[in-house]
């Protein structure tokens, strides 16, 4: 059973230039909005909880945010961050319609390299979008890269095995990770002859 994600809030009324105050106090200001609710509703998190969940759980993972009013099944949409420390300024929580598919930008995490592959691993594709119900959409998507053993192996996004209900909205041509045996070569290079190969070897993989 899937763990059941979730961040407290508290309401918040202070507004302007006085949520500075709230800052000092390890809060962060925010706002929850989007299809979900009536209208804007203003929050607070405390500081160290959000940069937490946001570390592990970023952008696509639906959870809900509970203060003592209520409680709402949201996204984490945008966090605004001081530009020099990176602390986090502000954060935009967006409320799904449950019942309507969204499209999202979904973390790609690679897995079970092998370790006898010949040449360097490298990942050009950090994100890729999909489309699904908000309680269908990963927090993050694993590509298992384990046939990935010499230069210029890679794999599209085409390639990616999805969970059910999600589609994908990126280009499935684009190559996500492949391997660079020369020393010399650059990535845009190495990523050129990969979606060739790859391309090239398409109709062999379908009909297997």
């Amino acid at each position: 059973m899937a763990k059941e994600l979730s961040l407290m809030a508290v309401p918040r009324t202070v507004l302007g230039k006085q949520v500075k105050a709230l800052r000092r106090e390890g809060l962060v200001p925010g706002v929850v909005y989007g299809p979900a609710v009536a209208e804007t509703i203003q929050v607070s998190v405390n500081r160290r909880e959000l940069e937490k969940f946001y570390i592990s759980y970023g952008h696509s993972a639906l959870f809900t945010l509970n203060w003592e009013s209520g409680s709402q099944q949201v996204f984490i949409k945008e966090v605004q961050v001081e530009p020099v420390r990176r602390a986090p300024l502000h954060v935009d929580f967006f409320a799904p319609n449950l019942k309507k598919e969204l499209t999202s930008k979904v973390q790609v995490v690679l897995s079970h390299a092998d370790e006898h592959a010949e040449g360097v691993l490298t990942q050009l594709v950090n994100e890729i979008e999909v489309r699904a119900l908000p309680s269908a959409i990963p927090h993050q998507i694993d590509v298992n890269i384990s046939s990935l053993l010499h230069a210029h192996d890679g794999i599209r996004a085409g390639q990616i095995s999805l969970p059910e209900g999600v589609t994908l909205v990126t280009d499935p041509e684009i190559v996500v990770a492949m391997m660079i045996g020369e020393a010399g070569a650059t990535a845009e290079e190495a990523a050129d002859d990969a979606a060739a190969e790859i391309a090239a070897a398409a109709p062999e993989t379908a009909a297997e």
